[in-house]
């Protein structure tokens, strides 16, 4: 008790010596910030809140979203429940949209107030991260150290991908990786909705498509894109084809399957008009929903050919394409040229996993988004010099499968131009790829495969900062040491904000062993 009256004894004093009417009081605040700001100056004050009531405000309607969500947010970290206002620049924290300022770039200045200029509302959207991170909560005041910050990631792409198909995720769940990706500062996530396991999304033209008791619905995925928007998080949908395509062709075999789909269910029918149709279909009842996405994921790699080659069907079509002396390879090549150009037809640009080679007459378009993560069909180096745009989702240390998780410390070590890889048969095996700096590589992206939603959450929360910091800042700011406080710092906090504390159990401590190959 006496503790606590001593410490507003302070709090009032340090008011009084400041100047009349100001919030200042004579405090310095740690600072703890993941990712590493480009620039911070702070001074030796803090702006010190104790109206649990005080206005903030955002003349421009595309913020009120985001003052929104702070204001959930800080209601769930302390009992303050402030206002919102279009109309109060004397507020005591504002929102700006500023012209002058790069889409991704935000400043944020903290004297007598709180004043935020962003490029965009995401960039707002990651200011408010940073202002929770920078919060002090004590004896009912809210308090927030004196800064000029200034701040914009390196990598324009910051992603992470979640397998909903092989295990199907709650709503809820999502919006909690949701969460975790935006408190860290990811503006994509990949949500994998399709594979030979499910097929999770709605269709009105193809209704048994969706797996019984394992699919959402247009109403859950229209609010599933309002919410991840309101956070500065942008969804890339995925409908894997044509391989990882079971839950499709067991669901339609007389339109999606080959001639022998029983002895290979496993790959959709490339030779046939109506495939190339239902897909169009497909793709105009999911694309619309996520409006904010400049991207669309088809997946396309590790495609089965067993008993395609058999089809009358798709032979016939080989012959009036001319594709070639009876070549599966030229088909599949084809195939992912004729999707893309569905993609491009509703006004998005194509990604894909890294899964055709090198060599092949059909030409695959530069204007495909490459997703590396095996480093084995086309080497990274191979598709920077052909003029490709890449996307590093290197499967070490970015993968997180059940038992193949890298320690914070492995992802900490690498870089954005760094492909590595487990698997025996990959190059980048035994001999890494490091490649030049290039801004043909946008980003990178951290991928959970085939995990149960119950160890998502945990699996990610230590892993995911460890990724953005070293994308964020892609030449090293902090040592490994700092870093990792920084992170058992913000950590706290995201336990209160997502109401979960659970951690990956082999990660307490920091000590644990790679897992073995």
């Amino acid at each position: 008790m006496m503790k606590k009256v001593l410490s507003i004894l302070l709090l009032a004093l340090g008011l009084v010596a400041c100047q009349e009417k100001s919030n200042l009081i004579s405090r310095k605040i740690p600072i703890q910030l993941i990712p590493t700001p480009k620039s911070i100056e702070a001074g030796n004050h803090a702006f010190l809140i104790t109206d649990k009531f005080f206005e903030m405000s955002a003349a421009n309607t595309e913020l009120q979203p985001v003052l929104a969500v702070f204001k959930k947010e800080l209601e769930v970290l302390s009992d303050f429940n402030p206002t919102i206002s279009t109309d109060g620049d004397q507020s005591l924290l504002v929102f700006r949209l500023d012209d002058s300022f790069a889409k991704d770039a935000y400043q944020i200045e903290i004297s007598n107030r709180i004043l935020v200029k962003a490029g965009s509302p995401q960039a707002a959207a990651m200011a408010r991260i940073t202002l929770l991170q920078m919060a002090l909560f004590e004896d009912g005041a809210l308090l927030f150290p004196q800064v000029t910050l200034d701040d914009h990631p390196d990598a324009k792409y910051r992603g992470l991908m979640v397998d909903l198909a092989r295990n199907w995720h709650s709503m809820a769940t999502i919006k909690k990786l949701i969460d975790l990706a935006s408190y860290y500062k990811v503006n994509y996530v990949q949500l994998h909705f399709t594979d030979d396991q499910s097929y999770t999304l709605p269709s009105k033209k193809y209704p048994k498509l969706s797996t019984p008791d394992r699919h959402y619905s247009f109403e859950e995925l229209n609010e599933l894109e309002t919410y991840s928007q309101e956070r500065g998080v942008t969804i890339i949908p995925e409908i894997d084809v044509p391989g990882h395509a079971k839950s499709l062709v067991t669901a339609y075999p007389e339109l999606f399957g080959i001639a022998a789909y029983e002895q290979n269910p496993y790959i959709i029918h490339m030779g046939k008009e109506e495939v190339y149709a239902a897909l169009d279909t497909l793709f105009s009842e999911i694309i619309p929903i996520f409006k904010a996405t400049p991207y669309f994921h088809i997946g396309g790699d590790e495609a089965r050919f067993d008993q395609v080659m058999e089809d009358p069907e798709v032979n016939a079509y080989i012959k009036i394409n001319a594709l070639g002396n009876n070549d599966v390879h030229e088909l599949y090549r084809h195939f992912l040229v004729r999707t893309n150009d569905l993609v491009k037809k509703h006004g998005k640009q194509t990604c894909i996993w890294e899964g055709f080679a090198k060599e092949g007459q059909v030409e695959i378009p530069k204007d495909m988004i490459v997703f590396e993560f095996e480093s084995l069909y086309h080497l990274p180096n191979d598709l920077i010099d052909a003029g490709y745009t890449v996307v590093n989702a290197s499967w070490k240390p970015l993968y997180v499968v059940k038992e193949k998780k890298w320690e914070p410390q492995t992802i900490f070590d690498w870089n954005l131009w760094r492909f590595e890889n487990w698997w025996s048969r990959s190059p980048a095996t035994a001999n890494p790829i490091q490649l030049e700096e290039t801004s043909s590589i946008i980003g990178a992206q951290m991928c959970t495969w085939e995990q149960s939603q119950e160890i998502e959450f945990s699996s990610l929360r230590r892993r995911l900062p460890v990724l953005m910091e070293r994308i964020w800042n892609t030449n090293m700011t902090v040592t490994y040491d700092v870093f990792m406080e920084r992170l058992d710092f913000t950590d706290e906090t995201l336990s209160i904000l997502a109401n979960d504390a659970t951690q990956d159990p082999i990660l307490l401590g920091h000590n644990h062993k790679e897992p073995t190959n």
